[in-house]
């Protein structure tokens, strides 16, 4: 997996400890969001790009933030049928991912839109799409009355992003490029699978364990166990529910490995 485009990263890192503190999570941090619109706002219409600088700016908004990054890969799985706007909102909302978001789920979908991620299709009463056309010469109002709903939909370079970052790629490649902790990282799938666990009980799980260790600026460091919860998570397996559980690739990424024999 080329990584420009990856959702992952697989650099041995100490982050902090993996347990959510939800108080507070629904205020917006109003200088995060300035940036963001700003960055959105300035991305050169799509008739100015090539593909590949499409997919770098629709890269850099799924990657801006992490509590954002696996709501926004799935809003554009979820689009690749054409899809309401109240449906999509309804979509995000009914996500786990999203008690933790930093922003609203229009502000979410629009940033995706101004990315080149999705498209926004406005459709008159009959359904029927408005075009540019059509809008030219009339004000405000009376385009407004023309449009009577919009949806959104995957575009091509959205369909490509979806498609390059499926959560069964992501695991295929993080255990493949860390092959000697592959065994801990299944073994924690396993864990994780029986029940919901808080971070402390992932810490007893591998406490100890050699792939704590590895050796950072060539010193030997001890990793904490929220890098694996971090990589899992980022990888599409893990979900915060009431505790770190599998969601349902992980699952299903799980259940190939038991038919495989892996696990």
């Amino acid at each position: 997996m080329d990584a420009k485009y990856a959702m992952t990263d697989y650099s041995d890192a100490n982050p902090a400890v993996r347990e959510p503190d939800f108080n507070g999570v629904g205020e917006q941090d109003s200088a995060r969001v300035c940036d963001a619109s700003l960055a959105a706002e300035d991305l050169p219409p799509a008739d100015e790009l090539t593909f590949e600088e499409k997919l770098a700016a629709l890269n850099r908004t799924v990657m801006r933030h992490p509590l954002n990054r696996e709501i926004l890969y799935k809003t554009l799985a979820f689009c690749e049928t054409e899809r309401p706007l109240r449906e999509a909102e309804d979509f995000i909302a009914a996500l786990p991912q999203f008690n933790l978001a930093t922003q609203n789920q229009y502000y979410l979908i629009t940033s995706l839109s101004k990315a080149h991620g999705l498209e926004l299709i406005e459709r008159d009463e009959a359904g029927e799409p408005v075009t540019a056309a059509q809008k030219e010469g009339l004000t405000e109002d009376e385009v407004d009355d023309l449009v009577a709903a919009i949806s959104f939909k995957t575009t091509e370079v959205g369909a490509y992003f979806v498609e390059y970052n499926k959560p069964s790629a992501r695991l295929v490649d993080l255990l493949s490029l860390d092959p000697g902790r592959a065994d801990t990282y299944r073994e924690l799938l396993e864990y994780v699978a029986a029940e919901a666990r808080p971070y402390r009980d992932i810490e007893a799980f591998l406490d100890g364990r050699p792939a704590l260790q590895t050796v950072i600026d060539g010193r030997p460091e001890t990793m904490q166990p929220s890098v694996f919860v971090d990589k899992l998570e980022r990888a599409g397996a893990l979900v915060w529910k009431d505790g770190w559980t599998l969601t349902e690739e992980g699952r299903e990424f799980l259940e190939e490995l038991k038919v495989d024999g892996q696990a």
